[in-house]
């Protein structure tokens, strides 16, 4: 029987394999990472119906809780991407050392895990392709049936982040990190067999290690501020029209019968970063690496010996990852637009990711090291596993691909429109568990009569064709 929505549904708000419970706090970091997105398109879509810099509504959003606390929300994709690292990196070692696999077995191995990686992506691509054609999508002007189906094969064959942002779809514009994350499953998975084949030359550890290093060595080369301006971007322009397609706000006026309170400029000073920085495999790849270190630290088991001095190193850095999360609050970083600070803006924009990666990673390892290691943390590995995560996580692939399509239609077009008159900080706060419960409850339907099912299938089909060789 394909369809089990009772048992199903039940798999969604409780662990049903009590063996798991070393993988519990994935859960919450997980489940934070989808709440701190949501948090920040919404902040995204709501500073659109502030008038442009230097008006003093403008003014007064930059003074924000919300708008201090942006780049901690758009951090929680590199929670996603630490997490992915990890959890890739934590199966393959341990499934090569359980099972010798030589040169040809892998080979015969690699574009199979390849293609199951993809099946993991599509269902959720496809719920979220029938939401942009339900709730809609302007085509680009002067299109071809060509052009259009490049657009959509841009997202299904995982390029999207490799091509311009004016040709994306904009209701599939979050799309663009599952591009990433799939070119990095292709990549890392041949570095990582290339690095357990060799690893009594150089050990997995070290080879990763100067991966994460070239990472920011790649990113503090290509970053430069004189031509990626961010700080006086962020500060000085509305973040979604220089994110979406220019069609796109045409699209949204002439629809939805709004006004935008800037003027649509045909020069877009985010892009370079973007393109650059911000998008690319080469540019990313660094928190996907943190995540691997994690995995390989928690393989070659770490030590138990207990020492007094490494659980003051513990709080030291708990207390250092707390201060570092704050400091978009407390700090002016108006200070830092100047020239004479450019090296110092290189050097924070070009590491933060991967210092906020590694803050993670932290946090992560002391909940799932043994509780005999100094760096344990029985309260961390507590909050991480309540219970309320559970829910938000597993259906967190499938909430990030739709809650942005959602939340256009909610607060454009629907009963959330009328928060364009609060403060963006209340409206987010109303917002966001709307957006969410929304997003939940279309993405547990799809979950439990399309993806589930769909999955049985393809189980009981590969099982049928084994049996038949």
């Amino acid at each position: 029987m394909w369809w089990q929505f009772q048992q199903d549904f039940i798999s969604l708000i409780t662990r049903t394999h009590e063996t798991n419970n070393y993988f519990y706090p994935v859960d919450g970091l997980r489940a934070i990472a989808n709440l701190l997105i949501i948090l920040c398109h919404l902040v995204t879509i709501f500073n659109t119906f502030i008038p442009s810099y230097p008006n003093n509504e403008w003014k007064e959003f930059l003074q924000s809780i919300a708008f201090k606390l942006s780049p901690l929300m758009a951090y929680g994709l590199e929670i996603f991407f630490m997490l992915s690292g990890f959890l890739l990196t934590y199966k393959l070692i341990n499934q090569w050392k359980k099972n010798h696999v030589n040169v040809r077995l892998f080979i015969k191995f690699y574009p199979i895990f390849i293609f199951k990686r993809a099946l993991r992506f599509w269902p959720g691509m496809l719920l979220s392709t029938l939401v942009m054609l339900i709730l809609g999508e302007p085509k680009y002007p002067n299109s071809t049936y060509s052009f259009e189906t490049f657009r959509y094969l841009s997202v299904w064959l995982f390029f999207q982040n490799y091509i311009d942002i004016e040709y994306w779809l904009a209701s599939l514009a979050p799309l663009w990190s599952i591009s990433l994350d799939m070119q990095v499953h292709i990549i890392l998975t041949l570095l990582l067999y290339l690095f357990y084949r060799y690893r009594k030359s150089i050990s997995i550890y070290y080879s990763l290690g100067i991966l994460f290093l070239l990472s920011i060595i790649l990113s503090i080369i290509i970053f430069n501020p004189i031509t990626m301006p961010i700080i006086e971007v962020t500060r000085q322009y509305h973040n979604l029209p220089l994110l979406l397609p220019k069609h796109y706000f045409i699209w949204l006026e002439k629809t939805y019968n709004i006004t935008f309170p800037f003027q649509i400029s045909k020069i877009n000073p985010m892009k370079i970063f973007l393109h650059k920085m911000y998008l690319p495999f080469d540019a990313r790849f660094g928190s996907f690496i943190t995540g691997a270190l994690l995995a390989i630290k928690l393989i070659e088991n770490p030590s138990l010996q207990t020492n007094q001095n490494d659980k003051y190193k513990k709080y030291f850095i708990l207390v250092s990852i707390f201060l570092y999360i704050l400091s978009p609050i407390v700090i002016n970083i108006d200070r830092f637009a100047s020239s004479q600070f450019d090296l110092i803006l290189t050097l924070s924009i070009a590491c933060s990711r991967q210092i906020f990666a590694l803050s993670q990673a932290f946090l992560l390892f002391t909940a799932l090291c043994p509780s005999t290691h100094p760096y344990h943390s029985p309260w961390i590995k507590q909050f991480l596993s309540l219970s309320i995560w559970i829910p938000i996580s597993k259906l967190s692939y499938l909430v990030y691909l739709i809650h942005w399509r959602i939340s256009f239609e909610l607060i454009f077009h629907g009963p959330l429109n009328f928060l364009r008159t609060y403060s963006i900080t209340y409206a987010i706060m109303i917002s966001l568990p709307i957006v969410l419960f929304l997003s939940q409850i279309i993405s547990c339907l799809w979950y439990v009569i399309i993806e589930k099912p769909l999955n049985r299938f393809l189980d009981n089909y590969k099982s049928y064709k084994s049996h038949l060789i």
